[in-house]
């Protein structure tokens, strides 16, 4: 079975685009949690947070993997099932506001992800990857760009499938928790970064390629 089929319905890309629907599919990418323990990490209250985990539930993209009793109630848990994407096509359909929803609330939930793996010091190894690489490109080349993107998510795709048998078979296996985030989007004018008597942000000796390691 295809754990990472394409989001073809654009009813069910509409719906993903809630901004809490997003933060759940984040908490539950390789993990199992309630709406409960969801909840209380994410500020949010618990029927809303619940209803919304039955959603994702009925649209097949969580699964419940146990229960448990809790004081006299039944505590569900669950697990994301795939990792959504968005056909090309199904992309173009959808509505500009709705875009802007998904990617607002993905942009959310990674800006959390990486401040928080910052302060617990989760870029001090020697080999982490941090790098900004701006490309003027014609049509073509932005086509082989996001080949070699896809191509690149496939990969990473088998190293995982291929490490799940190594951790199964030794549990006490010493992991890295890694996250790997690509992105390739059309880069806003130098205009739109300028304030008054300022310029780019960027300065130029950063721009451009850094080497592993390095920002």
């Amino acid at each position: 079975m295809d754990q990472h089929p394409d989001i073809t319905d654009p009813v069910i890309a509409k719906a993903y685009a809630h901004p809490l629907r997003i933060e759940i599919m984040g908490l539950l990418d390789n993990r199992v949690a309630s709406p409960t323990r969801i909840a209380a990490e994410l500020g949010t209250p618990l029927s809303n947070t619940s209803y919304h985990v039955r959603q994702l539930a009925g649209m097949g993209l969580v699964k419940l993997v146990g229960r448990r009793q809790k004081r006299g109630s039944v505590e569900h848990f669950y697990t994301a099932v795939v990792r959504p994407r968005l056909a090309d096509h199904v992309w173009a359909r959808i509505p500009p506001i709705v875009k802007r929803a998904i990617i607002g609330g993905r942009l959310a939930q990674l800006g959390k992800e990486l401040f928080s793996a910052a302060e617990l010091g989760g870029f001090e190894r020697e080999d982490i990857h941090l790098t900004r690489t701006r490309l003027s490109l014609t049509p073509q080349g932005w086509r082989t760009l996001t080949r070699r993107l896809n191509e690149v998510l496939v990969g990473l795709d088998e190293l995982k499938a291929e490490e799940a048998p190594r951790l199964e078979d030794d549990p006490h296996a010493e992991t890295i928790e890694a996250t790997i985030v690509m992105a390739a989007f059309e880069s806003p004018p130098p205009s739109a970064f300028e304030t008054e008597g300022e310029g780019s942000p960027w300065p130029d000796e950063i721009q451009g390629v850094a080497p592993s390691g390095t920002v």
